[in-house]
């Protein structure tokens, strides 16, 4: 009973700047450790150790704390703020959608989101000590230059006009809140939770070419396939019709439908 009960929290931390989770029935105990220590020892056993930043190609801060997991072969992992412990009766939890590019097995079991943050769930025995190699880019989208045939909204991003068709279009989010995903390519931005549901969020200017800029403050929620896909603007343009001076991705193919 009490290791069903435990899996129904989650301890809340961070690593790198990213907001991460682990179910409480994978921690054994929680240990303040001095920041620039190295090796964890447990009542004068050594731990192996990983510091989660390291792994999951983060920028390093001070680890102060140290999470030793359950199980016969034990590990202690070295993150930097504790934020808590959440019921998962009073949160949302979300396997990852399918268009989350990751290295293979996944360094994430899925995600939840608790007061308003969304923490991604560690997969503790994928993770390894050594970084993790990032997901590859996916492959630059097919044609785009054809002439529109319908209603559309078009929107700048990284200097070029893009176009998507009204009748994709399901929202325009102005600033919202976006959660990193360490370990995804660089058009892979991260994370939106909107309307109960999470939506993988893409930067269409990366797959054309242009270097990763800054984060855009407006995204377009468009519908793939019925799951939302979250394509970031750094402004709209509005809505026109035809015309061919504008870049038409073919979304299907760009959200993998």
């Amino acid at each position: 009973m009490g290791s069903l009960a435990s899996d129904r929290k989650a301890l809340l931390f961070s690593a790198g700047g990213v907001r991460l989770a682990l179910r409480l029935g994978h921690v054994r105990e929680i240990l303040a450790v001095p920041p620039d220590a190295g090796e964890v020892s447990v009542r004068g056993e050594p731990v192996p150790t990983a510091f989660v930043s390291t792994v999951l190609g983060l920028a390093a801060g001070g680890s102060g704390f140290a999470l030793v997991t359950e199980g016969p072969a034990r590990v202690a992992l070295r993150v930097e703020a504790l934020h808590g412990i959440v019921d998962l009766a009073e949160a949302e939890v979300f396997q990852l959608p399918g268009r989350t590019p990751l290295p293979q097995p996944a360094p994430f079991a899925g995600a939840i989101v608790a007061r308003g943050e969304l923490a991604l769930e560690l997969a503790v025995s994928t993770l390894g000590f050594a970084p993790l190699e990032p997901a590859e880019e996916l492959p630059p989208p097919d044609g785009g230059l054809g002439a529109g045939t319908e209603r559309e909204l078009r929107f700048c991003r990284s200097g070029r006009t893009y176009a998507v068709p009204m009748s994709m279009l399901v929202q325009i989010l102005e600033a919202p809140r976006v959660a990193k995903v360490p370990l995804t390519p660089p058009s892979h931005r991260g994370l939106l939770h909107h309307a109960r549901a999470l939506h993988p969020v893409v930067d269409v200017g990366v797959l054309y070419g242009d270097a990763p800029a800054a984060e855009g403050r407006t995204v377009l929620l468009v519908d793939a396939g019925g799951a939302g896909v979250g394509v970031v603007a750094d402004r709209v343009v509005g809505v026109a019709e035809g015309g061919d001076e504008v870049t038409r991705p073919p979304w299907d193919a760009v959200f993998g439908v």
